[in-house]
């Protein structure tokens, strides 16, 4: 068994052109995609749809960023990244269940950098053909600027720095993601549903059920339009 086989549970040959990268895979989700189920490796659980490959990477920039360093021999051109995120304040039509594609990420993934108050955020950006073609495919998808973060509760201390930045989203892992496909030279852009608001809806509280039904329609429809998208 090769290392890659060993780390993804699937061989370097099975990778398709395009790969989904997704921090979290829920059952629901892989019955939308029509998987069974994923193949588990030593840090990450692979799959394959009729047209791209899944790949659960676990939450963080540090596993999504050394997932994408992986795929450098394979035959992955196209990536994605699909997840939550958070969104700093409503506004502009943004709520719980809204679908949104980051066009820059700020790069705050540093734990040690928020506790110390160190805001010289170095900003990423997707492949701007790849987003632009997926923009073009469905025009209500909400661009948004993001920033990745190492801190869930840090990141209640920093609302009024988002605000002055224009960072509309939160995630943990879109900047390691942006910044890894540069380096490889792999056409990427990040695609999110928001799951929760700052010191509004709390990520770990219980929703409404209005906003459960919200959020579970959104995954289901943002899960589909990846997969008419990329087919």
């Amino acid at each position: 068994m090769t290392k890659f086989e060993t780390l993804f549970g699937i061989k370097e040959s099975e990778i398709k052109n395009t790969c989904v990268l997704m921090p979290l895979v829920s059952k629901n989700v892989l019955n939308i995609l029509g998987i069974k189920s994923l193949l588990r490796g030593k840090i990450y659980s692979s799959g394959n749809t009729e047209h791209f490959t899944v790949i659960n990477t676990g939450i963080g920039a540090s596993f999504t960023g050394d997932a994408v360093l992986y795929l450098r021999n394979t035959s992955c051109k196209n990536m994605i990244l699909f997840g939550s995120c958070g969104l700093v304040k409503p506004s502009d039509g943004l709520y719980i269940g809204s679908l949104v594609t980051p066009i820059e990420c700020y790069a705050m993934e540093s734990f040690t950098d928020m506790l110390l108050n160190y805001h010289n955020f170095k900003k990423y950006y997707p492949d701007n053909i790849l987003l632009e073609s997926f923009l073009n495919y469905n025009k209500a998808i909400s661009r948004v600027n993001c920033a990745t973060l190492g801190s869930l509760k840090l990141e209640e201390d920093y609302v009024c720095l988002f605000v002055e930045k224009n960072i509309q989203v939160l995630d943990m892992e879109c900047s390691g993601f942006f910044s890894a496909a540069a380096q490889i030279n792999i056409k990427a852009m990040a695609f999110f549903y928001v799951s929760d608001i700052i010191n509004e809806k709390l990520f770990y509280n219980k929703f409404c059920p209005e906003d459960e039904i919200k959020l579970a329609s959104s995954i289901k429809s943002g899960v589909q339009l990846l997969c008419s998208f990329i087919k």
